[in-house]
């Protein structure tokens, strides 16, 4: 059932299914990486890539996918848990309006993984995929489990799917949980998404009879004593961490319970616990460790979070069996109080078959069996535990606090211009005394856009309302993205915390995305480049154009296409008569660069009389 060998990777996942494709999806994550979410597009685009690796290397491969999909695309994340990216990359810009931070309502944290994605087609219904992952959108590579959930929008029936409800009142409530009010591109297409997947006829995967969705932590829902079978005989539960009181009630009946987990986590349970279950396990990292050649792993800072998420395990599946049925729920949700008392905001999803095709047996395989999930565990063993120093468990807490009053501040930035190309950012902040964490702490802080060994700013914590200011930036450093480092200290103790923040800002030029094209698209070899995986076109052309390299002026107006030559001008011509929009983006992409001094020397000579001609047989057909 949850062999090692079955895997997909995430970035995979979200391709569009081949006559499709991606119309408008969100996506929702306790802990952000930018970087991650700058390849994402990639994948909804349909444009090829080696690795992720790779296409972090490649800006105009990147700029492609985030014009294609970043304004067709949501994610809602935990305001404070966005990672440090690495500095000096003009594309963050292009994600800012993709970006939403959010909070729990009922005080715990959001902690969902689930993307709704929507593919259009010309010759059927939409398809809705569904995507319930136990992971958070980074390059983690640790152990996890995602549920793919596809159907399309039925045209024979104008009601709703009842077991639908729940998904589609989750999506509703996104923008309920933000810090600020959204704006209206997403409000109009969560509001979309969210009608129209109610009557999406999603089906459950084989082995599997029928499915339900269970939202946590939003009004109206509340499961801790109904979620799971009460004359359930058997529970096997695997999560990384865990709560005493959660894992007792879930094994007051039957016996042969199963448990996997973390040895940190086991090892903090009572006795009482453990005596709960008849088998215990953990991970077998001798057994699950492979060397990865992916570079992006090590991309950006490893973790957003205080405590470091697990590097091993990371699914979370609670599986019951009673008479002859199984269910497993699965999604986001830890055995922890926090996520079953309506305190987190989490989802799950629970699937019920037959137990001789998904009982716990038949997850767990037999141990001579090599594709077998219990080939990946090896029974936990105690060992001497060494306790954590109260002081060090303190300054991770006074930063966390120190975190929360950040994101409760209400920062907003303002650009101020003082010279035709260098700006002043200035950081305003509201706070009274008495809303000041306590305690031995610095706070410095800087745009993720430049290296904070030359720009980090100090934030006095202590002082009035008085404006931070990051002094002589030129247009293309201006960003709402903004890095925090918070220095804890306690009894000797010291714990530092990265994350960052995505502020309102106001003042910002109009022709800043005309400059961040132009210095993206930086030549003229990388203008033709662009120029042709433009003419790609998102309905997916047999040419690879992205995989286009030329050097010379001279072969400038031909490309290399899957060993063939395909002369620019033909291309334009085949644009302008199947796809004629492409040639109004082109165009807009020939109006930025025209718009900026150094836009203007990647555009060849050349060019500006062949597409004359082009715009002029454009406008005959308007």
């Amino acid at each position: 059932m949850l062999a090692p060998d079955q895997r997909e990777l995430f970035l995979d996942a979200l391709r569009p299914p081949e006559g499709y494709r991606f119309d408008r999806g969100i996506g929702t994550t306790f802990t952000l990486d930018l970087l991650t979410l700058l390849v994402a597009p990639l994948s909804l685009a349909l444009l090829e890539m080696s690795d992720s690796t790779a296409a972090l290397n490649d800006p105009v491969l990147l700029l492609e996918g985030l014009r294609r999909q970043a304004d067709h695309l949501t994610i809602f994340c935990q305001a404070g848990r966005i990672a440090v990216p690495p500095p000096d990359n003009y594309l963050y810009s292009f994600l800012e309006g993709s970006i939403v931070e959010v909070q729990a309502p009922q005080g715990g944290v959001f902690h969902p993984k689930v993307w709704l994605l929507r593919y259009e087609s010309e010759e059927g219904p939409p398809l809705y995929r569904l995507l319930n992952l136990s992971r958070n959108l980074t390059f983690d590579k640790s152990w996890d489990l995602m549920l793919r959930l596809e159907g399309y929008v039925t045209t024979e029936r104008s009601r709703a799917y009842r077991r639908n409800h729940p998904l589609g009142d989750f999506v509703q409530q996104l923008p309920q949980l933000a810090l600020r009010p959204v704006d209206a591109r997403i409000a109009e297409s969560v509001d979309f998404l969210q009608q129209e997947v109610r009557r999406a006829d999603l089906e459950p995967p084989w082995p599997f009879e029928d499915l339900a969705f269970y939202p946590f932590g939003i009004p109206g829902y509340h499961y801790r004593s109904s979620i799971f079978d009460e004359n359930c005989q058997r529970v096997m539960v695997i999560s990384p961490f865990l709560s005493d009181q959660l894992l007792q009630d879930m094994t007051e009946q039957g016996g042969g319970h199963v448990l996997v987990s973390r040895a940190d986590s086991i090892a903090a349970l009572s006795p009482e616990t453990l005596a709960c279950f008849e088998a215990i396990y953990v991970l077998d990292e001798a057994g699950t460790a492979e060397a990865d050649p992916d570079a992006a792993e090590n991309a950006g800072e490893e973790t957003a979070g205080v405590i470091p998420e697990p590097s091993g395990l990371h699914a979370k599946l609670f599986v019951t069996e009673s008479g002859w049925d199984a269910t497993w729920l699965i999604g986001s949700a830890n055995a922890t109080d926090a996520a079953f008392g309506n305190k987190n905001v989490e989802f799950m999803v629970k699937l019920r078959g037959r137990k001789s095709k998904a009982g716990i047996n038949k997850v767990l395989g037999g141990e001579d069996e090599e594709d077998a999930l219990l080939a990946l565990l090896c029974p936990y063993r105690p060992a001497e535990q060494v306790a954590l120093d109260e002081g060090r468990k303190r300054a991770e807490t006074l930063a966390d606090d120190v975190r929360n009053w950040l994101v409760a501040l209400g920062m907003r930035l303002k650009v101020v211009q003082q010279a035709p190309d260098r700006f002043d950012m200035v950081l305003h902040h509201g706070h009274s005394d008495q809303d000041v964490p306590q305690g031995r702490y610095t706070v410095t802080c800087w745009p993720v856009t430049l290296r904070p060994e030359q720009h980090r700013v100090a934030f006095e914590s202590r002082s009035s309302r008085a404006a931070l200011a990051f002094p002589n930036l030129s247009m293309l450093a201006l960003t709402p993205f903004i890095a925090f480092e918070i220095t804890a200290e306690v009894n000797r103790h010291r714990h530092a915390l990265r994350f960052v923040l995505s502020l309102p800002i106001s003042g910002v030029p109009e022709s800043r995305i005309d400059h961040l094209y132009s210095a993206i698209i930086s030549d003229r070899t990388q203008f033709i480049r662009y120029l042709l995986m433009m003419l790609g076109g998102e309905e997916g052309d047999p040419f690879q154009w992205a995989d286009w390299i030329g050097e010379k002026s001279g072969c400038a107006w031909k490309a290399g296409a899957n060993g063939a030559e395909v002369p620019l001008l033909e291309a334009l011509v085949r644009a302008l008569s199947r796809s004629p929009e492409t040639i109004d983006r082109i165009a807009e992409l020939v109006e930025r660069l025209q718009r900026t001094t150094q836009g203007q020397q990647v555009l060849p000579e050349e060019f500006g009389t062949l597409w004359e001609a082009i715009i002029q047989a454009r406008s005959e057909t308007l």
